[in-house]
């Protein structure tokens, strides 16, 4: 819903600037939002996506009536496409799908949920992924907004997926080659305003193997019916392993004592199947 929130918001801002065709460069969850705002707009719409997008993907984008070109082995030359379009194309729109701030203003609805979910209650700690940023800053944003800057935030990334911890570590935006499984996480760096905004608060970044992230989307299949992308498996790794205490303590953050639960942001299922699945469980030779 906040996707699709942020998506309507944008795409209203573009058809009242004159713009007679959106254009975007994500073959994810954000271009999926993308796709089925535009449909519901009865508004034109082409994504500019890479090679690696599942044929899952691309057939609910199409779906929705979304035109698709595929060019390019990551997001980065996918997006430098669109942008050449709309530089030829001045009476198209461009949406980028994580750096924008209306992006991150609907993602920071996310947690006046928790707070109204909770009645008010802090949570002991938030854990979650982190692609480009998009999500994390609306987290962040919303943290801000409610007052809790304070409560500790687990922000976690896949080996081959780890541009937001590579450039924690360096104090400076590190452009990585995605080699992780975790596609929806694959943004070679991250958006220079994440950089800016995560030092106010308690935030601790973790790197995990694609393997516990696959473990993670097994455990929860399993345990909820649930399918999702190994993206989210990494988050909830964080639990089934057991990883909050420690990996805070080790960052020299605490774990909140206000009795509030740990909150879990689980996105993006739409890139999963059981077929999917299995063949993960099989690369990584676990049970399924």
């Amino acid at each position: 819903m906040n996707l699709l929130l942020n998506e309507t918001i944008i795409y209203l801002q573009k058809l009242n600037e004159g713009c007679k065709k959106l254009v975007g460069s994500s073959g994810g969850n954000a271009g999926l939002a993308m796709a089925y705002t535009a449909y519901k707009l009865n508004v034109p719409c082409q994504l500019f996506i890479p090679t690696y997008v599942s044929d899952i993907m691309l057939k609910k984008i199409r779906s929705f009536g979304a035109e698709i070109t595929i060019v390019g082995h990551d997001f980065e030359m996918a997006n430098a496409e669109a942008l050449k379009f709309v530089e030829q194309n001045p009476d198209v729109g461009f949406i980028h799908p994580y750096d924008h701030p209306a992006i991150w203003d609907g993602n920071s609805t996310i947690v006046e949920e928790i707070k109204t979910q909770l009645n008010g209650m802090k949570p002991s700690c938030i854990v979650t992924n982190v692609g480009g940023g998009g999500l994390l800053l609306g987290i962040l944003k919303g943290l801000q907004k409610s007052m809790w800057v304070d409560v500790p935030i687990l922000a976690i990334e896949t080996e081959g997926a780890d541009c937001f911890n590579k450039s924690i570590k360096a104090k400076k935006i590190v452009e990585i080659e995605v080699t992780s499984i975790a596609k929806s996480l694959g943004a070679r760096s991250v958006a220079p305003t994440l950089m800016e905004m995560y030092p106010e608060f308690n935030l601790t970044s973790k790197v995990l193997s694609d393997k516990v992230a696959v473990k993670g989307c097994i455990r929860f299949a399993e345990e909820h019916l649930f399918l999702v992308e190994p993206a989210c498996g990494a988050t909830l790794a964080a639990v089934y392993d057991n990883l909050i205490p420690s990996t805070l303590k080790e960052n020299k953050s605490q774990h909140s004592n206000n009795g509030g639960p740990t909150v879990l942001i689980v996105c993006g299922g739409s890139d999963c199947s059981p077929v999917q699945l299995r063949k993960f469980a099989e690369q990584f030779e676990l049970p399924c």
